[in-house]
């Protein structure tokens, strides 16, 4: 998408946002997800046989001025370039399953439409566990980020930003998150 006077929300070091209009900015990238039985009848056959499964989900961001006369084809700030979230899951046929999960932000990202201050390049992982056999009844029980990594999640943007400026906002430490759901 090529864009004309994109409106955009610069932050202040005083945290107040100022709406700018930028001379002509481009987006474009890529988003892929997917779901995929890797292996078959690991340990139950018959029927409804056990499978490893795996689920992908990826996104490519390429934004960037477009000749702007002050920030010349610089990348926007505020969004990672890649971001993959993955999992994989071993499922039973009575409806348990568990496995490992990932999000990894592998390259920084500009925090500011200058592209002086980056971001720090991260990777968490987590464990889920759950039921869900086709019936009204569902569960899971999911802990992420178990190393406790300390991480940058996103970022207010600026025009030109310095390392004392509070633009990080950091992701949430090591957590548990938990859901039931009941069809009728």
């Amino acid at each position: 998408m090529e864009i004309a006077n994109e409106l955009q929300c610069l932050f202040s070091s005083f945290g107040n946002c100022t709406v700018v209009n930028a001379d002509r900015t481009v987006h474009q990238g890529l988003e892929i997800g997917f779901g995929v039985t890797v292996l078959k009848r690991i340990i139950a056959h018959g029927d409804r046989p056990d499978r490893l499964w795996l689920n992908v989900a990826y996104t490519l961001n390429d934004f960037h001025f477009d000749d702007d006369a002050r920030f010349g084809d610089n990348v926007l700030p505020g969004a990672p370039r890649h971001f993959l979230r993955s999992e994989l899951l071993y499922k039973h046929p009575q409806g348990i399953f568990f496995g490992p999960n990932v999000e990894w932000v592998p390259q920084a990202y500009y925090v500011d439409s200058a592209n002086t201050l980056k971001t720090e390049p991260y990777a968490i992982w987590g464990l889920k566990l759950g039921f869900e056999n086709g019936g009204p009844f569902s569960a899971y029980i999911e802990g992420r980020n178990l190393s406790d990594v300390a991480y940058i999640a996103s970022a207010s943007i600026i025009d030109t930003a310095t390392p004392a400026l509070p633009l990080f906002e950091p992701g949430t430490g090591r957590a548990v998150y938990g859901g039931v759901k009941y069809r009728w």
